[in-house]
């Protein structure tokens, strides 16, 4: 599914039995539509996507047109297509239905779902049944299409806090986890359990790996899954991972360290909000994490991965996902997030999710949506993505790092300054910072530091009493923790990653105030410009309030 948890949640296991006790409820998927043309004949769906305010998964087919699958009595967890794209499964999120976990399987054709209650861990599928992990760790459930439940015990008993991490054509993987005082804290082995129950390591034997959520390959021969070794409730690094069944040794790629990574300030903590697979590769999104960090559009970015190359794709998207003939699917990270009410679930960060039909026109399908998958078919048929142009800024900003425009006569001089920087013409800047102080004038005098004057001026301003400074966080400071006062702005965390302004030292804030990370920059990492006499622009060097 085209959305991870921001940290890894198990909850206490629950003892199965040897056997489940009935099938379970049978009930209509939904009845009315939920969604547009109503008016036109549904085709087969090509994917689904999960609404979790309004309770629904709702599916849509190759134009665009959707309607409803499902209702939700309780939060969606793992929701997976099966290999021919002809059902839904999910299991409910722990701790969020009232009634007791259940397993649900939605036929697309009729739109009947299969409920059964199913105190157990994770869902994939194995060809066409779903597959679960009993609570106590011992045996595989499996679910047909005609409701009829089957046990294997397993050949290696698992922990209580293994579960289900992805389907297979052969095989299901299950994530392990591995005791903390051997691999650290959160750490999991990934097995492989085939139809009998028989347990096969990913070679090697043991290794250990943070897991978040996983996905198989359209064909079942591969998985993905999203890594997220953790420091504490708001520090988590986040990676993919990838392996084959049958095959030794899997793949670790390092994540990208391009313009868009830098600029989105993810390196100490990182989270994948989107994970696909797309053809021959895979689509990546990397973004903070929701509810410790500052979520502006800008700070997400997002890849296709394929033969351990990274590509850039966009930013602002919380997933991206490919189908066939050109059609795409984006979840856009919301400008500015709804507030959640006191009786919402926890959900994740939601977005509108935007769909690309095969002709190239563009469709809502739906608002706070929390996650989209592409059936495998779709997915399979993916071509892979054209690369896009990494963010660059040529010229100086016309708004400043909170959105406030920038005074034309003080832009205009900046961008003297910085054409004269980038020209290396000393001579130029020397007269331009007549009026400056003598610190600045002696950096102008060397390459270094007519280098550093461009990256100033790249980066956004602030206003001043008369004047502006860059980078607008001399004049105010920010905080990356969301919903405060001073949280930061998308330019301001450009900023930051741009000039490499450290986090503050806690003596110079009231650390009691603010809990996430302070920044303002130090005294060498500012360039005042201010108004003169007669409305004259003018350089007068750094910026000391």
């Amino acid at each position: 599914m085209n959305r991870l948890r921001t940290a890894v949640r198990w909850a206490a296991a629950l003892v199965v039995g040897v056997t489940l006790v009935g099938a379970g409820c049978e009930a209509p998927g939904g009845g009315d539509d939920a969604g547009n043309g109503n008016e036109r004949a549904r085709g087969a769906p090509v994917l689904a996507f999960v609404r979790p305010v309004a309770g629904e998964i709702v599916l849509a087919d190759a134009t665009g047109r959707t309607w409803r699958g499902a209702r939700l009595k309780a939060k969606a967890d793992d929701v997976r297509w099966s290999p021919d794209g002809s059902a839904l499964a999910w299991i409910d999120e722990e701790g969020y239905n009232p009634d007791g976990r259940r397993i649900h399987r939605l036929d697309v054709a009729t739109g009947r779902v299969r409920s059964t209650p199913c105190p157990c861990h994770g869902v994939g599928f194995l060809g066409d049944e779903a597959a679960t992990l009993s609570a106590d760790g011992d045996g595989l459930l499996f679910f047909a299409a005609d409701g009829k439940v089957r046990r294997a015990q397993l050949s290696v008993p698992q922990t209580d806090y293994a579960r289900i991490a992805a389907g297979g054509r052969d095989a299901v993987t299950i994530a392990n986890s591995l005791p903390e005082e051997k691999a650290g804290r959160g750490q999991f082995e990934m097995v492989a359990a085939d139809r009998s129950g028989t347990v096969r390591p990913f070679l090697p034997a043991g290794a250990p790996t943070s897991f978040a959520e996983g996905q198989q390959s359209p064909d079942g021969r591969r998985i993905v899954w999203a890594s997220s070794d953790t420091g504490g409730a708001c520090w988590h690094v986040g990676n993919v991972r990838l392996a084959a069944y049958g095959v030794k040794g899997r793949q670790e790629p390092d994540r990208p360290k391009d313009a868009a990574m830098t600029g989105a300030l993810l390196e100490d903590r990182v989270l994948v909000s989107g994970l696909a697979w797309a053809g021959r590769g895979l689509t990546v999104s990397f973004g903070p994490q929701t509810g410790c960090q500052a979520v502006p559009p800008g700070r997400f970015v997002s890849y296709y991965l394929r033969d351990g190359r990274w590509h850039y794709i966009g930013s602002g998207m919380l997933a991206v996902g490919y189908g066939r003939q050109g059609r795409a699917a984006r979840l856009l990270v919301p400008e500015r997030p709804e507030p959640q009410k006191q009786d919402e679930y926890a959900f994740p960060l939601l977005g509108d999710l935007v769909f690309t039909d095969r002709h190239g026109e563009r469709h809502t399908l739906g608002s706070r949506v929390s996650a989209f998958v592409f059936t495998p078919a779709e997915a399979a048929a993916a071509a892979a993505p054209a690369a896009a142009a990494q963010p660059e800024r040529a010229r100086v900003a016309k708004t400043g790092d909170r959105g406030e425009p920038v005074p034309a006569h003080l832009r205009a001089l900046a961008q003297r300054i910085r054409d004269a920087a980038e020209d290396d013409d000393a001579a130029r800047l020397r007269a331009l910072c007549d009026p400056c102080d003598d610190e600045t004038r002696a950096a102008l005098r060397t390459s270094k530091g007519r280098s550093e004057l461009v990256r100033l001026l790249s980066s956004h301003p602030g206003r001043t009493e008369n004047g502006i400074v860059f980078p607008g966080l001399a004049a105010h400071r920010c905080v990356d923790e969301p919903a405060r006062d001073i949280t930061c702005t998308a330019a301001q965390l450009h900023d930051i990653a741009l000039l490499g302004i450290p986090v503050a030292d806690s003596g110079t804030y009231d650390s009691d105030t603010y809990s996430g990370d302070v920044y303002e920059p130090e005294l060498e990492q500012r360039l005042h410009l201010k108004t003169g006499s007669g409305g004259k622009a003018l350089w007068v060097g750094r910026y000391a309030p």
